[in-house]
């Protein structure tokens, strides 16, 4: 009961890090800045952060200083009722604050040179973000779903490969079916999926949880060093968008959270890591726990040692960058097919996939926020809009995530009336 608790607790404490990501992604959207170059325009202001007296805090300055002392006018575009009637009287640097009452609002300049600029800070940037969404192309995001895909079914006959020199034979179904349901695990419990493929193929095929899952930590050794690769090469071909990224220059009040010292917290991470392991070292040393372990870890060495003894080299080979390539196209047609994006380069794709990759790495359930926030980074770092990034990631995760959720449950049917199957022709035998 206790184990459960703690499950569920942490559970929910990696969700709302996620949650708390996804906000950090979404201030563009809750909070953003809308500039308008025509004499007259329309606004929302919404439920965001901002609250003052009246409503929500909107910030308007005049990017052409020919414009200060010009008349304004806002009306309610429900009721047409004049909100406020003002002069500009501040440049961007020091803008002058509305209180707003959430709703709809019609902005007219008395100056009708369209040539003059005025930015306005804390609209709510909802609907656009809608229609940007609704524009992605839906052959594209189809074909993302099936690129999506067949790297499940790479993996999962990949998976074969390092089986077969222990002598186990797996259906190749199963494996994939199995690989599917990992990543359908790892949607809503973070980092469970490896084990949980593990558990499904021991309990259809009888292979070994410990051997299977010495063969996954192969497999996520060898992708690793496939993603440090790539990670060099993105870094390589956006040095100063990678500068950008960490040092968090370049960019709004509300992506100050690039500049975050994520060394600071691996490096404290690591130390409590040692305090723990000194002050209880004779405990886990010692005890019955580490015993199994130990047994455990034996199993794993004999799955960690099948990549030495593969026979079908040029396949797993071939495998490992399919998936990759994979990945990355599956990402690459998601940006042709969102009007603004489709300008992005080869290397910048590469960056911001390494990137939304390394969102993926922190364990909020199914990436959410973590993987939202990464792409708008690297979208602003290199140059673009932090909002457009938003935009990708929504239809890239949404896709992905639906992708996952599909062929992951399917996958589980499959195995588990496969299971009773095999378990009912056993019994009546």
């Amino acid at each position: 009961m206790a184990r459960r608790i703690r499950n569920i607790a942490t559970y929910v404490v990696f969700l709302a890090i996620g949650v708390y990501l996804f906000y950090l992604a979404s201030l563009d959207i809750t909070r953003g800045a809308q500039v308008i170059e025509t004499p007259t325009a329309t606004f929302e202001v919404g439920s965001g952060f901002g609250a003052c007296a009246n409503g929500r805090t909107v910030r308007i300055a005049s990017v052409a200083p020919e414009l200060l002392g010009t008349a304004f006018t806002l009306r309610n575009q429900a009721t047409q009722e004049v909100v406020v009637n003002d002069v500009f009287t501040a440049k961007t640097e020091s803008p002058q604050l509305l209180c707003l009452p959430e709703g709809a609002y019609f902005f007219e300049r008395s100056s009708t040179d369209t040539e003059r600029a005025v930015v306005f800070e804390g609209v709510d940037k909802t609907g656009e973000l809608v229609n940007d969404m609704r524009k992605a192309s839906i052959p594209g995001i189809l074909l993302s779903f099936v690129l999506g895909y067949l790297a499940i079914v790479s993996r999962g006959l990949r998976w074969l490969i390092l089986l077969e020199p222990m002598g186990y034979k797996v259906s190749a179904w199963r494996s994939i079916h199995a690989v599917a349901f990992a990543y359908f695990a790892n949607t809503f419990v973070p980092r469970s999926g490896e084990l949980a493929r593990c558990v499904a193929l021991n309990q259809t095929d009888d292979v070994p949880v410990d051997r299977l899952f010495g063969t996954v930590i192969s497999e996520r050794v060898i992708d690793f060093v496939m993603l440090l690769g790539i990670m060099t090469l993105a870094v390589l071909s956006n040095l100063d968008a990678f500068t950008r990224l960490l040092g968090g220059t370049n960019t709004t009040t509300s992506d100050a959270a690039g500049g975050f010292a994520w060394w600071m917290v691996l490096a404290g991470a690591a130390v409590l890591g040692l305090i723990v392991f000194f002050g209880f070292r004779r405990s886990v040393l010692y005890g019955k726990i580490f015993n199994k372990v130990k047994a455990f870890l034996s199993g794993v060495m004999e799955g960690l040692k099948s990549v030495l003894k593969i026979k079908q080299r040029a396949a797993f080979i071939f495998h490992t960058f399919f998936i990759w390539v994979m990945y990355f196209f599956m990402a690459y047609v998601i940006f042709m097919s969102i009007e603004g994006a489709s300008t992005i380069t080869l290397p910048q794709a590469l960056f911001v996939m390494v990137a939304g990759g390394f969102g993926m790495v922190i364990p909020a359930p199914g990436g959410i926020g973590s993987y939202h926030w990464m792409v708008k980074l690297a979208f602003i770092a290199l140059g673009l809009s932090g909002s457009l990034g938003f935009v990708v990631a929504n239809v890239m995760w949404l896709t992905q995530t639906l992708m996952t959720i599909l062929s992951g449950g399917i996958g589980y049917l499959i195995l588990m009336a496969f299971r009773i199957q095999r378990d009912r022709k056993s019994t009546a035998a």
